[in-house]
């Protein structure tokens, strides 16, 4: 199977998986494969309440403060199966290589949103992350459960946009459609730009991004420009810890932005940080949003 700029070879399903960062657990963990999991490395307490029962027996790696594991820790847990969401896992900095970990007789799998190779200004969409579920069903002899989760995720996706389109259709056409979505940082905000995860969820549901024109799945955002828009909706991201309390703080003491129309009229969405990168949660966010959207015009 092509993965990004190499092929991935099985002689027969992996038995022994190693998922590494929390999107990896729980995609794995999603396809029923908890069973065949030897260990996960990432933010175990990130990963989803429903999904959180099917991590028994698995070993939960304690990285010591460091980004990933050590390669003897890895090795020591005979994995002939490694699967990662990021790049830097197979960096010099990360883990090992891919070519090191074939070496070594592990196959290796990295998502293709993902790809070092990849142009960063071609958008990301639900298909290239479906495609995802589909590769490992293959690879991991999991074509049925892959199947159903693409078909529920569609659905889901499907029924979103209905959502949006029957409230838009009742006001005759006229449902917020500007939206800045606010990642991280106040004074300096971080903004979902052309071609991520922020960009494929509020295009589901035609918004308009406005900041649309920049380049990449994230970039530095103005409030300039923002106060300039005045977009309809704002996408807010709660990385958790106060986040979105020291966000809104940040809002009331300003003049001008305090006075911006989605503030004022409280058209503001919060989404929760594991739900805005590439990944299963995706469908969740289009989901919140689609539903405040709708409930806005009633």
């Amino acid at each position: 199977m092509a993965n990004c700029d190499r092929e991935v070879t099985v002689d027969q399903p992996p038995e022994r998986l190693v998922a590494v960062n929390t999107a990896s657990i729980e995609n794995l963990l999603a396809l029923g494969l908890g069973d065949r999991m030897v260990a996960a490395s990432g933010s175990i307490d990130d990963v989803s309440e429903e999904l959180q029962p099917e991590l028994d027996g698995v070993d939960t790696l304690d990285t010591g403060g460091d980004d990933y594991p050590s390669l003897e820790r890895i090795i020591e847990l005979e994995p002939d199966f490694l699967y990662s969401v990021y790049p830097s896992t197979f960096r010099d900095d990360g883990l090992a290589s891919r070519d090191e970990l074939d070496d070594l007789g592990v196959a290796t799998y990295l998502a293709p949103s993902r790809c070092p190779d990849r142009d960063e200004d071609e958008p990301l969409s639900f298909e290239e992350i479906w495609g995802e579920y589909t590769d490992l069903g293959e690879l991991l002899d999991a074509e049925e459960a892959a199947e159903q989760l693409v078909a529920e995720q569609r659905d889901e996706v499907e029924q979103a946009r209905d959502e949006v389109e029957q409230a838009r259709d009742e006001v005759d056409g006229n449902l917020g459609m500007s939206a800045f979505w606010w990642d991280v940082g106040t004074a300096d905000p971080l903004t979902g730009a052309c071609c991520g995860a922020p960009a494929m969820i509020m295009d589901e549901l035609g918004l308009i991004n406005i900041f649309g024109d920049l380049d990449g799945h994230w970039s530095d955002a103005s409030w300039e420009h923002v106060v300039e828009e005045d977009p309809d909706v704002i996408v807010m991201v709660d990385f958790g810890d106060d986040d979105i309390e020291r966000k809104r703080e940040f809002i009331a003491e300003d003049a001008t932005l305090s006075q911006l129309r989605a503030f004022e009229e409280d058209r503001v969405v919060v989404l929760p940080f594991p739900h805005t990168t590439p990944g299963l949660h995706n469908v969740e966010a289009l989901r919140t949003l689609s539903a405040e959207l709708a409930e806005d015009q009633e």
